[in-house]
C-alpha cells in the first residue's frame, strides 16, 4: 500500500499528538515520519537538431547538498526525448540507490505537465518514454515533479549540455 503526500501529512499529523501513539510501532512510525531528509532531483535535457546530438543530465541532492550526479550523450533526439531520458535514467539511478522518496524538478513544463497529468501525450514516440518513466515513478514511496525555470536548474542544464558535448567520435 501506498499512502499519497495527503495522507501522510494527515497520519503525521495524528501521530503529532502522543496520545494516539499507543504502542512501539505508531511510536517508530511517528519518529520515521518525523525525519526530514530532503531528496531533491533536478533533469535536464539537451539537443542540437542540426548536428543531430543531444544529452542528458541530473543532479541529485541531500539536505541540499550534491550525492550524484550524471550527464550523458545521447544519439539523434528532439529536446522532449531528451528530457524524458534525463528522467528516466535519473530514476534508474534513484531506485539503485535505494533512494525511493524524491521531489523531481525539471525546466521542461512539457514533461512536468505530462507526468502530472495535465497534458495528454499524443506523439508514440513519447508515449513510449512516459510510459517507461510512469512506470519507474510506480516503484518510489512518494515523489513529486515540480516545473522551474531554467535559472534554478542551471546544474542540470549545464550537465546536459556537457553530455551533449561526449559525442562519440
Amino acid at each position: 500500500m501506498k499512502l499519497n503526500q495527503q495522507e501522510i501529512n494527515q497520519l503525521k499529523n495524528l501521530l503529532s499528538d502522543e496520545k494516539y501513539r499507543i504502542n512501539e510501532v505508531l511510536d517508530n512510525l511517528y519518529k520515521k515520519m518525523s525525519i526530514n531528509h530532503e531528496v531533491n532531483m533536478f533533469i535536464d535535457g539537451a539537443a542540437d537538431l542540426n548536428s543531430k546530438t543531444a544529452g542528458i543530465g541530473g543532479v541529485i541532492t541531500k539536505n541540499g547538498k550534491e550525492i550524484f550526479s550524471f550527464s550523458e550523450y545521447l544519439d539523434d533526439a528532439t529536446n522532449n526525448e531528451a528530457e524524458y531520458t534525463a528522467l528516466i535514467k535519473g530514476l534508474k539511478y534513484l531506485i539503485k540507490l535505494n533512494i525511493l522518496s524524491i521531489n523531481i524538478y525539471s525546466d521542461s513544463e512539457l514533461v512536468v505537465k505530462q507526468i502530472s497529468g495535465e497534458y495528454k501525450v499524443k506523439n508514440p514516440r513519447m508515449r513510449a518514454l512516459y510510459q517507461k518513466a510512469i512506470n519507474l515513478l510506480g516503484e518510489l514511496e512518494h515523489w513529486t515533479i515540480t516545473h522551474v525555470f531554467r535559472e534554478q536548474n542551471e546544474v542540470a542544464d549545464l550537465l546536459a549540455k556537457s553530455g551533449r558535448q561526449k559525442r562519440e567520435k
